[in-house]
This record gives C-alpha cells, sequence and structure tokens, in this order.
C-alpha cells in the first residue's frame, strides 16, 4: 500500500469533484491546469486505481472515486479540527482566514483596518474576497461573511455589529434648481436615482409612524450604488443610501439629508451589519479574533441598536 499520498493532492481531488474541472480548481488555487491534472494522474497511481472519467466537457467520479471521495472528505475534516485545537491553543492566532464582504462595504469600511489587524496579529494573514452575489461559505471555504441585510433563518451564526440605517439626499445644487420636497407625494415630480439589482429596482419605504411603499422613478439606475452617489453628488437627483455608504458626503455637506422628519428605507423589516459563519463548537482562534476586531471598529458603543456611521 502507498502511503505517499498528500493532503495537497487530496484537496485537489475534493475540490475536482465540486467544480467538475481542471481550469476552474487551477484557478482557485492559483496553478494550471495541466499541473492540477498531473496530480490527479499521480494520485490515481498511488491508490493503485482510477478515480476519475475525464470527459471533453467536464470531469465524473468512477465507482472507486466515488467510495475514496468519501474517505477523503473525512480526512480533510479531520484535519482541519485538529488544526483549528492548536490554533486555539495557541498564544498567538495564526493561520488564514478567508473573508467575504459585499464590494462598496469591503471596501470603505473593511480594507482600511487591515493594516492595523495584521499588525495586531502578525502570525495572521487575510484572503478577502469582494463579492455581492451569493456566496456558500462551506463550497467557498470562506471563513467568515460580512453581510448587510434583513436577518435569514440559517444554519450558520450570527454576530451582529449595528443596525443598518438609511437617509434621503441629494446635493444642494438638485435642491437649488428642483426645490425640497417636503413629503412622499412630492417626490413624484423629483430625478430618484435608484440601485437596480438582480431583484429589479429597489423599492423606498417611507412613513413617520409606519412605513409605507412608494414608486418612484427617475432618468438613472444602476446596479452599483457608487456610481448612484457620485451622480448625486454631481447635482443628478435624490438617492436613499446607508449612513455607512454616504455619512462621509453627509458629513461634508456634499449630500444634504432630506425629509428628516421621515423614516426611510429599502424594506419593512430591520436591516442589520452582521459576521456569518459556519456553526461550529470550538471556532478557530484566528476567526474569533477577526470577528471581535470588526465588532470593536463597527461597533465603539457596543450597542447594537446604534446606526453604523451614526456620527454624520
Amino acid at each position: 500500500m502507498n502511503y505517499d499520498v498528500s493532503l495537497l493532492e487530496i484537496k485537489l481531488f475534493l475540490m475536482t469533484t465540486q467544480f467538475g474541472n481542471f481550469s476552474e480548481v487551477a484557478r482557485r488555487q492559483d496553478m494550471t491546469p495541466s499541473s492540477v491534472s498531473r496530480k490527479m494522474a499521480h494520485l490515481e497511481e498511488k491508490v493503485g486505481t482510477k478515480l476519475l472519467h475525464r470527459h471533453t466537457r467536464s470531469i465524473s467520479l468512477t465507482d472507486e472515486g466515488i467510495a475514496f471521495h468519501k474517505h477523503c472528505a473525512e480526512i480533510i475534516n479531520q484535519y482541519e479540527r485538529v488544526v483549528e485545537h492548536i490554533e486555539q491553543r495557541a498564544n498567538t492566532p495564526r493561520g488564514t482566514v478567508k473573508i467575504s464582504a459585499p464590494v462598496a462595504f469591503g471596501r470603505l469600511h473593511i480594507a482600511p483596518y487591515l493594516t492595523e489587524l495584521l499588525e495586531r496579529y502578525p502570525l495572521l494573514k487575510v484572503e478577502i474576497q469582494q463579492t455581492d452575489a451569493f456566496v456558500d461559505p462551506a463550497a467557498e471555504a470562506i471563513d467568515l461573511m460580512i453581510r448587510i441585510g434583513v436577518p435569514q433563518d440559517s444554519s450558520l451564526r450570527m454576530k451582529r455589529f449595528a443596525k443598518q440605517c438609511y437617509v434621503m439626499a441629494a446635493s444642494s445644487s438638485y435642491l437649488k434648481s428642483y426645490g425640497v420636497p417636503s413629503t412622499p407625494e412630492e417626490l413624484k415630480q423629483h430625478n430618484c436615482l435608484v440601485f437596480k439589482g438582480t431583484n429589479g429596482l429597489q423599492r423606498w419605504f417611507i412613513g413617520k409612524d409606519k412605513l409605507e411603499p412608494y414608486e418612484v422613478t427617475g432618468s438613472l439606475y444602476g446596479n452599483n450604488a457608487e456610481t448612484l452617489v457620485t451622480n448625486a453628488v454631481d447635482g443628478s437627483g435624490i438617492v436613499v443610501f446607508p449612513t455607512w455608504l454616504i455619512g462621509k458626503e453627509l458629513k461634508s455637506g456634499k449630500l444634504v439629508p432630506v425629509m428628516e422628519n421621515y423614516q426611510v428605507s429599502t424594506s419593512l423589516e430591520q436591516q442589520v451589519i452582521g459576521a456569518l459563519y459556519l456553526e461550529t463548537d470550538n471556532l478557530a482562534a484566528k476567526v474569533r479574533v477577526v470577528i471581535d476586531f470588526l465588532a470593536e471598529k463597527f461597533s465603539s458603543t457596543n450597542d447594537k441598536d446604534k446606526c453604523y456611521w451614526d456620527d454624520v
């Protein structure tokens, strides 16, 4: 029996079965497809049987590959649990933490803190993926997902940092030219710059005691919030965005709050900013210190009912 099988080969084998081709595995591991293919061929030589059916467009498991896959997954899980246990016992958190975060929030409110985080924990490494698309933390091996929105029932644990609060705003030049709306009904006469994502046009909810949906229209829709903010600053129209996104523009006066006596949001439910991570009995020290560090930055008052960036 050949015991010269490496954990890397096992990991590449599991990733190949997950993605069904060598190219995607190579991209994620910073390798070439031919290198991954050779690794799989060497693995088959070591175990003495064919594990993969190689098709023109995809790869599938042989019967032996299916059996091997089951035990390989157990081996990797056991290895990861052992490493996490060792990390927890170490005086200094170490290892790589993979973080997934929304594009704009990651750029504005995570990237500026990474230098301080890595200086505080010199044996830590961070891999950050900024995307607004759905991410499966188990499939992508993500340790920590920064997410914003209405909390959903989930098998993931959540550390809440703060509430997400919205402000309606426009530039002084726009308000001087077109007037300042004082009621939701008056928005029909204004140019509203509205976010349009995969779920369609984002709705605006406005009210004093109770939020109500209002249909708004404008000359510019987009799936990039920062583009809409830029155009609002330039005088194109009115926006509704969270304080963490337009806080600096409000503080500098580039944008002016509108209808401050009304509550505004893009949903009826309260939205929160938080960190999601896989359910585990013993959270790895490297992940725990990152969560605590971000909580320190996002919740200076330790008040989860406080809006993030309230000091605008």
